[in-house]
């Protein structure tokens, strides 16, 4: 008995020390590992995890950054302005024991690509993709595709995410568009170009859009006050329960009289629908919060975003829609005028539904531009196919 005691208490022992070691572990969010590009010409942050109060020390192109980790274990600090290398370097972070070394990385420019699945197609399902695969000898283009991952709150960090060099070897499952897109920028700049490929077939605009869009624009107030009442953290969510509870308690009081009574038990409250949590991935905020909240802040240049076709009978409502997008990813990157370029949806025949309603999307495309500044609409409309909502042409 106390052998098999002391056993026991030995196991809990080894046991709560592993979880201490790995709550002290030195950690960086998925973005930040092998083959990545940061972003040039601007303060390009980096964070992280370690034990709460610990030093942590980064070195990199020159540069040497101290930060100290806060009670939670987390850490942030950010390079000065970098200049654009092609050369592979090797970026450094300790704390007390633990060195954490990444390879390869390179310094240029960096696209987030999002979307639904015209973005996400890739190379291998676009024309000539033989030809273009083998010819995809693009050592200075590199990319990075988190797991999908729909979320009620922003997350910190990616389910599963690496960067990878382009070469015939890797580039088949490389958003076509936005390989398309680096491959001219990289040959136009002469640097690094780095891909955030944040995309999903079948996506509506809503889910990838962060909560404070939605405030920001007053036309999705509406939008906003519905994903706030969600939120166990707000005002609105503890109101709607408290009133709830209460109805439940007086329900409860009510039956026990009506037992008492020998009467039959009344109905219950119902549930208030309002702050049950989203379960759909095409909810509002679902993949801002699981897909791209992880990349905040790391810098980028811009954004390239191929989408509309899942919102394609909304007619201006999705210049409203897009507001929020944009102005949304503005505030939690905190670059005021973060490009935004977009592809026009193309020509397709929605089942028997009246054309007009895709004639009077183009519409609101169009307008995008005009409404936001520093926005711009890549037009596609004569190279698609009436039939096939994926133009194969993406190059």
């Amino acid at each position: 008995m106390t052998r098999t005691l002391f056993q026991t208490i030995s196991l809990l022992a080894v046991m709560l020390l592993a979880t201490t070691v790995n709550a002290q572990e030195l950690k960086l969010p998925l973005v930040f590992s092998d083959h990545m590009v940061l972003q040039q010409a601007v303060k390009a942050p980096i964070w992280g995890w370690a034990a709460p109060g610990s030093d942590v020390t980064i070195t990199f192109a020159g540069q040497t950054l101290n930060a100290k980790a806060d009670a939670s274990g987390k850490w942030q600090t950010a390079f000065a302005p970098l200049k654009a290398s092609a050369e592979s370097a090797e970026l450094k972070v300790s704390s007390g024991d633990q060195t954490l070394t990444l390879s390869d990385v390179l310094v240029g420019e960096v696209w987030l690509c999002s979307g639904q699945s015209n973005m996400e197609w890739t190379v291998s399902r676009s024309n000539n993709p033989d030809q273009e695969i083998a010819n995809a000898k693009h050592p200075l283009i590199r990319h990075i595709k988190p797991a999908r991952n729909p979320q009620m709150m922003p997350q910190e960090a990616f389910k599963d995410a690496k960067w990878t060099v382009c070469s015939p070897e890797t580039v088949a499952n490389y958003t076509a568009v936005g390989y398309f897109f680096a491959r001219h920028l990289q040959a136009e700049l002469n640097v690094p170009i780095g891909l955030l490929n944040c995309s999903w077939g079948g996506t509506r605009i809503e889910p990838w859009t962060p909560r404070i869009g939605f405030k920001i624009v007053t036309e999705t107030n509406d939008i906003y006050e519905d994903v706030l009442v969600k939120d166990p953290t707000s005002q609105q969510y503890k109101a709607v329960a408290d009133a709830y509870l209460n109805a439940v308690n007086s329900w409860l009081d009510a039956s026990k009289a009506e037992v008492t009574a020998q009467k039959t038990i009344s109905t219950p409250p119902s549930y208030p629908k309002q702050i049950q949590p989203y379960t759909s991935h095409q909810s509002p905020t679902m993949l801002y919060n699981g897909m791209v909240n992880p990349l905040v802040p790391f810098a980028i240049k811009g954004s390239i975003w191929y989408q509309g076709e899942s919102n394609h009978g909304e007619g201006m409502r999705y210049v409203d829609k897009t507001k929020a997008l944009v102005e949304g990813w503005r505030q939690v990157w905190g670059i005021k005028d973060l490009p935004y370029y977009y592809v026009q949806i193309a020509p397709y025949q929605y089942g028997s539904e009246d054309p007009k309603r895709l004639a009077d999307f183009w519409v609101a495309q169009a307008e995008i531009e005009k409404q936001i500044p520093n926005t711009g609409m890549v037009v596609v409309s004569d190279i698609g196919n009436l039939k096939d909502i994926h133009p194969k042409n993406k190059q």
